[in-house]
């Protein structure tokens, strides 16, 4: 079959008329197929809702103050040893502090107030003085 041959067929085609009782069962059978599409999702955003309400009640919601147990005395923990015979406290063993050394720092200041010269010295080790 030609192209022309097939144009020549739909204007046929158009030119004849439709029965009214063809056209109504056509709309029906439309409307059917459009109605049960519709049905089948309508439980999603039902159900969706008051999920949605109850997980942003849920984020919002001010949670209740616990009170923080207290700790029981170490004689209640422990109630084998008397109150009277503490374990022995071990300390841990530290560095003496070295004494801070002190440093001489001398400021230069130049005719432009941007520019500061700043000369630092350590003190040197054994001596009091620089």
């Amino acid at each position: 079959m030609t192209e022309e041959e097939l144009r020549s067929l739909l204007r046929e085609l158009r030119d004849e008329p439709v029965p009214a009782d063809s056209l109504v069962r056509m709309r029906q059978g439309l409307a059917q197929r459009v109605e049960a599409r519709r049905m089948k999702w309508w439980w999603i955003p039902a159900l969706l809702a008051p999920v949605c309400l109850a997980l942003i009640a849920v984020w919002f919601a001010v949670p209740a103050l616990t009170p923080v147990p207290t700790p029981a005395p170490l004689a209640v923990l422990n109630p084998t040893i008397p109150p009277t015979e503490a374990a022995p406290v071990m300390r841990s063993i530290t560095r003496p502090k070295a004494a801070p050394r002190n440093n001489m720092t001398i400021r230069i200041e130049t005719p432009d107030p941007e520019v500061v010269i700043l000369l630092v010295a350590d003190e040197p080790k054994g001596t009091g003085t620089l």
